[in-house]
Protein backbone atom coordinates (compact mmCIF):
# COMPACT_ATOMS: atom_id res chain seq x y z
CA UNK A 1 0.00 0.00 0.00
CA UNK A 2 2.83 2.38 0.78
CA UNK A 3 4.38 1.59 -2.59
CA UNK A 4 1.24 2.55 -4.51
CA UNK A 5 1.10 5.90 -2.72
CA UNK A 6 4.73 6.54 -3.56
CA UNK A 7 4.12 5.65 -7.22
CA UNK A 8 1.10 7.95 -7.45
CA UNK A 9 3.12 10.79 -5.95
CA UNK A 10 5.95 10.40 -8.43
CA UNK A 11 3.52 10.24 -11.36
CA UNK A 12 1.86 13.53 -10.38
CA UNK A 13 4.71 15.88 -11.35
CA UNK A 14 5.47 13.89 -14.51
CA UNK A 15 1.82 14.05 -15.56
CA UNK A 16 1.78 17.79 -14.91
CA UNK A 17 4.89 18.28 -17.04
CA UNK A 18 3.45 16.18 -19.87
CA UNK A 19 0.15 18.10 -19.73
CA UNK A 20 2.03 21.41 -19.70
CA UNK A 21 4.10 20.38 -22.73
CA UNK A 22 0.93 19.27 -24.56
CA UNK A 23 -0.73 22.59 -23.72
CA UNK A 24 2.25 24.53 -25.11
CA UNK A 25 2.30 22.44 -28.29
CA UNK A 26 -1.44 22.99 -28.78
CA UNK A 27 -0.94 26.70 -28.10
CA UNK A 28 1.82 26.98 -30.69
CA UNK A 29 -0.29 25.14 -33.30
CA UNK A 30 -3.28 27.39 -32.51
CA UNK A 31 -1.05 30.49 -32.76
CA UNK A 32 0.24 29.45 -36.19
CA UNK A 33 -3.31 28.73 -37.40
CA UNK A 34 -4.61 32.07 -36.08
CA UNK A 35 -1.62 33.94 -37.53
CA UNK A 36 -2.18 32.34 -40.95
CA UNK A 37 -5.89 33.19 -40.80
CA UNK A 38 -5.12 36.77 -39.75
CA UNK A 39 -2.53 37.20 -42.52
CA UNK A 40 -4.75 35.85 -45.29
CA UNK A 41 -7.84 37.74 -44.08
CA UNK A 42 -5.85 40.97 -43.77
CA UNK A 43 -4.44 40.52 -47.28
CA UNK A 44 -7.97 39.93 -48.62
CA UNK A 45 -9.22 42.99 -46.71
CA UNK A 46 -6.42 45.13 -48.19
CA UNK A 47 -7.27 43.80 -51.66
CA UNK A 48 -10.97 44.60 -51.21
CA UNK A 49 -10.11 48.09 -49.92
CA UNK A 50 -8.00 48.79 -53.01
CA UNK A 51 -4.63 48.95 -51.27
CA UNK A 52 -3.13 46.79 -54.02
CA UNK A 53 -4.23 44.72 -56.99
CA UNK A 54 -5.72 45.27 -60.43
CA UNK A 55 -9.21 46.77 -60.53
CA UNK A 56 -11.78 45.26 -62.82
CA UNK A 57 -15.12 43.47 -63.08
CA UNK A 58 -16.05 39.90 -62.23
CA UNK A 59 -18.93 38.30 -64.14
CA UNK A 60 -20.50 35.23 -62.59
CA UNK A 61 -21.32 32.38 -64.94
CA UNK A 62 -22.76 30.00 -62.36
CA UNK A 63 -22.74 29.18 -58.65
CA UNK A 64 -23.53 25.95 -56.87
CA UNK A 65 -24.08 24.94 -53.26
CA UNK A 66 -21.15 23.03 -51.76
CA UNK A 67 -22.88 22.06 -48.51
CA UNK A 68 -26.53 20.97 -48.53
CA UNK A 69 -26.64 20.25 -44.78
CA UNK A 70 -26.77 23.85 -43.53
CA UNK A 71 -29.33 26.62 -43.81
CA UNK A 72 -26.74 29.23 -44.83
CA UNK A 73 -24.72 27.32 -47.38
CA UNK A 74 -21.39 28.09 -48.93
CA UNK A 75 -21.28 28.58 -52.67
CA UNK A 76 -18.53 28.09 -55.22
CA UNK A 77 -18.80 30.20 -58.36
CA UNK A 78 -17.13 30.24 -61.74
CA UNK A 79 -16.80 33.28 -63.95
CA UNK A 80 -14.44 35.72 -65.66
CA UNK A 81 -12.45 38.68 -64.39
CA UNK A 82 -11.85 41.51 -66.85
CA UNK A 83 -9.40 44.29 -65.88
CA UNK A 84 -10.63 47.87 -66.20
CA UNK A 85 -10.11 49.05 -69.77
CA UNK A 86 -9.62 45.48 -70.95
CA UNK A 87 -11.47 43.60 -73.65
CA UNK A 88 -13.01 40.12 -73.71
CA UNK A 89 -9.61 38.80 -74.81
CA UNK A 90 -8.12 40.05 -71.52
CA UNK A 91 -10.68 38.19 -69.40
CA UNK A 92 -9.32 35.52 -67.05
CA UNK A 93 -11.43 32.54 -65.97
CA UNK A 94 -11.50 32.48 -62.15
CA UNK A 95 -13.11 29.99 -59.79
CA UNK A 96 -14.29 31.46 -56.46
CA UNK A 97 -14.58 29.15 -53.44
CA UNK A 98 -16.77 29.62 -50.35
CA UNK A 99 -18.28 32.90 -51.46
CA UNK A 100 -21.12 32.75 -48.93
CA UNK A 101 -23.44 34.23 -51.57
CA UNK A 102 -25.47 32.54 -54.28
CA UNK A 103 -24.97 35.06 -57.07
CA UNK A 104 -27.47 34.75 -59.92
CA UNK A 105 -25.97 33.79 -63.27
CA UNK A 106 -24.69 36.86 -65.12
CA UNK A 107 -24.15 38.98 -61.96
CA UNK A 108 -21.34 41.49 -62.34
CA UNK A 109 -19.53 43.26 -59.52
CA UNK A 110 -16.43 45.37 -59.02
CA UNK A 111 -13.48 43.23 -58.03
CA UNK A 112 -9.73 43.39 -57.65
CA UNK A 113 -7.22 40.83 -58.83
CA UNK A 114 -4.36 40.05 -56.47
CA UNK A 115 -0.78 39.13 -57.27
CA UNK A 116 -1.92 35.66 -58.26
CA UNK A 117 -4.24 35.90 -61.29
CA UNK A 118 -6.62 33.42 -59.63
CA UNK A 119 -6.98 35.62 -56.53
CA UNK A 120 -10.10 37.75 -56.90
CA UNK A 121 -11.73 39.76 -54.12
CA UNK A 122 -14.95 41.71 -54.33
CA UNK A 123 -14.13 45.42 -54.11
CA UNK A 124 -15.92 48.18 -52.26
CA UNK A 125 -17.93 48.12 -49.06
CA UNK A 126 -19.32 44.60 -49.58
CA UNK A 127 -15.85 43.17 -50.08
CA UNK A 128 -14.50 45.03 -47.06
CA UNK A 129 -17.35 43.93 -44.81
CA UNK A 130 -17.05 40.31 -45.95
CA UNK A 131 -13.42 40.22 -44.79
CA UNK A 132 -13.56 42.55 -41.79
CA UNK A 133 -15.20 40.07 -39.42
CA UNK A 134 -12.56 37.45 -40.22
CA UNK A 135 -9.76 39.87 -39.39
CA UNK A 136 -11.49 40.75 -36.11
CA UNK A 137 -11.87 37.14 -34.98
CA UNK A 138 -8.39 36.10 -36.16
CA UNK A 139 -6.73 38.95 -34.27
CA UNK A 140 -8.94 38.17 -31.26
CA UNK A 141 -7.65 34.59 -31.30
CA UNK A 142 -4.04 35.80 -31.46
CA UNK A 143 -4.52 38.30 -28.63
CA UNK A 144 -6.28 35.66 -26.51
CA UNK A 145 -3.29 33.34 -26.91
CA UNK A 146 -0.99 36.25 -26.01
CA UNK A 147 -3.12 36.90 -22.93
CA UNK A 148 -2.77 33.27 -21.83
CA UNK A 149 1.02 33.55 -22.11
CA UNK A 150 1.34 36.98 -20.45
CA UNK A 151 -1.05 36.60 -17.52
CA UNK A 152 0.71 35.84 -14.26
CA UNK A 153 0.16 32.41 -12.73
CA UNK A 154 -2.41 32.20 -9.98
CA UNK A 155 -0.91 32.15 -6.53
CA UNK A 156 -2.35 30.90 -3.26
CA UNK A 157 -0.50 33.69 -1.45
CA UNK A 158 -2.34 36.98 -1.05
CA UNK A 159 -0.90 39.89 -3.00
CA UNK A 160 0.43 42.32 -0.42
CA UNK A 161 1.53 45.03 -2.84
CA UNK A 162 -1.17 47.48 -3.82
CA UNK A 163 0.29 48.17 -7.24
CA UNK A 164 -0.23 45.50 -9.90
CA UNK A 165 2.93 44.22 -11.53
CA UNK A 166 3.94 45.14 -15.06
CA UNK A 167 2.92 41.66 -16.16
CA UNK A 168 -0.54 42.09 -14.63
CA UNK A 169 -0.92 45.48 -16.33
CA UNK A 170 0.16 44.02 -19.69
CA UNK A 171 -2.28 41.10 -19.28
CA UNK A 172 -5.06 43.55 -18.46
CA UNK A 173 -4.33 45.61 -21.59
CA UNK A 174 -4.17 42.51 -23.80
CA UNK A 175 -7.43 41.28 -22.27
CA UNK A 176 -9.03 44.59 -23.23
CA UNK A 177 -7.72 44.17 -26.78
CA UNK A 178 -9.35 40.71 -26.93
CA UNK A 179 -12.72 42.21 -26.00
CA UNK A 180 -12.37 44.97 -28.63
CA UNK A 181 -11.37 42.50 -31.37
CA UNK A 182 -14.26 40.15 -30.53
CA UNK A 183 -16.70 43.09 -30.60
CA UNK A 184 -15.34 44.20 -34.01
CA UNK A 185 -15.58 40.64 -35.32
CA UNK A 186 -19.21 40.34 -34.17
CA UNK A 187 -20.13 43.71 -35.67
CA UNK A 188 -18.41 42.77 -38.93
CA UNK A 189 -20.19 39.41 -39.03
CA UNK A 190 -23.59 41.07 -38.47
CA UNK A 191 -22.80 43.64 -41.17
CA UNK A 192 -21.76 40.83 -43.53
CA UNK A 193 -25.14 39.16 -43.04
CA UNK A 194 -26.91 42.46 -43.67
CA UNK A 195 -25.21 43.34 -46.99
Amino acid sequence: MADSRTNSRTRGPVTRVILRICAWICGVVAAFAAAFWAATATADLALAAGVYGTPGTYKVESCYDTDHRRNRSDYDCSGHFTPDGGTADDAVRVYLENTGHNYPDGTEFDARQGLDPQTIQRAGIRGIVSEFWQVGFAVAALTWLAYLVIRPPKSAKPNRSREPSRREKAAHNVGGAVVVCVALGILGWIANLAV
